[in-house]
């Protein structure tokens, strides 16, 4: 990127932050991790104790402990809209945590403030930056793939501590804004925003919802199928039919670092070929792409688009599940 490094605070110390924002802020070039808020001192003391940089209770402390170009927000999924119109109004480039709101009201009013200033948000799908997904995109259009006709999806997992954020309905918990949200992302980016949806989901009597299921259907015909849920056996795949061949995607979502599985292409009478790409981590990669590109009025507009477009997809979505 060339410059000075990206000074960078993040804003939320969940198990997920610590495990992999955190690592992944200081491992990519170019990116400088300057401090870590959270109302827990416990976590906040940890953190600040592990990587040498200051801690503070509130972004705003840390905004006055010395002026960051970006916050990382990885708080709850309830607390992701305040805190991305705080870091906003601040003129900070923000990266956050998906989802990036609970609703697709709130994200509207999140993608007015930053067109409004022309700002740096951005939604992380890091499986979109990996070069797994470059490879497949690739293959979209290909004579070996033809024109995208169908695509499945599914993420799924077995049930977590009963205490986890994502059995909260005050929290943002619920099936379809944490396993749904990856299925979906795909769909929309594949399809577009503009599309009909037919959805069901199921709450086993919690407050949350635990599974779901989507149909969804572009104006030209095309069609994906989107299915997630918690409780069940871990799901991560994906399956692309176009005119000429299909692709079978292994962890097309999460993946640890260093993941390599190749991409299956089917051709048209079964024969099987493997597609590699190389490893890669998927939020150092989404990292550097932000860092290459924040400059870009083009490319900050195009992010918003894709979020637009996501959170059209979504909202549809849980809009067809309410009126079942």
């Amino acid at each position: 990127m060339g410059g000075d490094p990206l000074r960078v605070v993040v804003v939320g110390l969940g198990r997920h932050a610590v495990r992999t924002v955190i690592p992944a802020i200081t491992a990519t070039p170019g990116w400088e991790l300057t401090g870590v808020v959270s109302s827990r001192s416990e976590a906040r003391t940890e953190a600040s104790d592990t990587h040498g940089v200051p801690g503070f209770p509130t972004l705003q402390a840390a905004l006055e402990g010395g002026r960051p170009d970006f916050a990382y927000i990885a708080s709850a999924p309830s607390h992701h809209a305040a805190d991305v119109r705080e870091a906003l109004e601040a003129r900070l480039g923000v990266v956050c945590e998906k989802p990036l709101g609970v609703d697709a009201a709130e994200v509207s009013g999140l993608l007015g403030m930053a067109e409004g200033a022309d700002g740096c948000l951005c939604e992380v799908v890091a499986y979109l930056h990996h070069p797994q997904f470059a490879a497949a995109a690739a293959l979209l259009g290909d004579e070996r793939f033809g024109e995208l006709v169908h695509g499945y999806a599914r993420f799924s997992y077995p049930h977590l501590d009963e205490g986890n954020h994502r059995y909260r309905a005050d929290l943002g918990g619920g099936a379809l804004l944490d396993a749904g949200f990856y299925p979906l992302s795909l769909a929309a980016r594949l399809l577009g925003g503009d599309v009909e949806v037919q959805a069901t989901g199921w709450t086993g009597g919690r407050d949350v919802d635990l599974s779901g299921a989507a149909t969804i259907a572009a104006p030209d015909g095309r069609t994906f199928q989107c299915s997630w849920g918690i409780g069940s056996s871990y799901a991560n795949l994906a399956r692309l039919v176009g005119t000429a061949g299909s692709l079978e995607i292994t962890r097309p979502f999460s993946k640890p670092a260093g993941y390599a599985e190749p991409i299956t292409l089917i051709g048209r009478m079964g024969e099987r070929t493997e597609v590699t790409y190389p490893a890669a981590d998927q939020f150092a990669a989404m990292l550097g792409d932000v860092g290459r590109h924040r400059g870009d009025p083009a490319w900050r507009a195009s992010i918003r688009d894709g979020i637009a477009a996501r959170w059209s997809v979504i909202g549809r979505v849980a809009d067809s599940i309410s009126a079942r």
